[in-house]
């Protein structure tokens, strides 16, 4: 079994039937956007539910210092902004393209009315549960693994929400966006992360692109993120300690 076949993806599009899923997107209206544009903004009015169909975006948020952390990548499938649409409150996050996108957007009470109409409102909050407790645990584990760990397990992160096969083991990771931005997923210096990511590529479990990534070994990439002794190549990884 390949590592595709083995994995269970979750986004709105897989919890919902085919029918169901054409019925959101007929309802919206299709719009494009360019690489950069962004589609919601923290802080602003809920108007809106975006039903994804291609491309990637970034999800960003603002700290209470005003830096800006990158907290997860999306791709089709997912719809954006909807716990804003359901609730009525602020956008909680940015959400930017990083490559071309093609989403359909419903107004907030026409997504609200589709939701009631098919009986998602448990769908969603499933979703969205399973989204935070995700996103927790992902930065509970990072907080006591070595910097090399700290990447791989990032890196296996988000190969399980957006990567796609390559070859016949491999798997490609679309980043749409500087390799650096992985520092700030996996709390740590750019410089660290870098040398991370380096160490994976010259153990061949990685091969760096400029905006993506290359999974070549994803056993060893699983190993490398449960802090395991010894990466392909006799190289280590948990020599070093935990570092932002």
């Amino acid at each position: 079994m390949t590592y595709q076949e083995g994995r269970t993806l979750m986004n709105f599009r897989s919890l919902v039937s085919a029918d169901v899923w054409r019925d959101l997107v007929e309802r919206g209206r299709r719009r494009t956007f360019t690489r950069g544009s962004v589609l919601l903004r923290q802080g602003e009015s809920p108007d809106c539910a975006i039903a994804l169909v291609d491309g990637l975006v970034k999800v960003t948020q603002i700290n209470e210092c005003g830096d800006e952390l990158t907290l997860m990548l999306r791709g089709p499938g997912e719809v954006l902004g909807e716990m804003g649409a359901l609730l009525g409150r602020p956008r909680s996050a940015t959400v930017t393209a990083v490559r071309p996108c093609t989403g359909f957007v419903l107004p907030a009470h026409a997504f609200r009315g589709y939701v009631e109409r098919h009986r998602l409102e448990t769908v969603v909050y499933q979703l969205t549960v399973e989204r935070l407790n995700s996103h927790e645990r992902l930065r509970a584990d990072l907080a006591h693994l070595s910097r090399v760990a700290r990447v791989a397990r990032v890196v296996s992160h988000l190969a399980d929400e957006i990567g796609h096969s390559h070859g016949d083991d491999g798997l490609v990771v679309e980043l749409g966006m500087a390799r650096t931005e992985l520092a700030t997923m996996a709390s740590m210096s750019r410089s660290s992360a870098l040398d991370a990511l380096s160490q994976l590529q010259a153990a061949g479990v990685l091969t760096l692109g400029r905006r993506y990534l290359v999974i070549n070994d994803v056993a060893h990439l699983k190993a490398a993120a449960r802090d395991e002794k010894q990466l392909p190549g006799g190289i280590g990884c948990q020599g070093d300690s935990p570092a932002m």
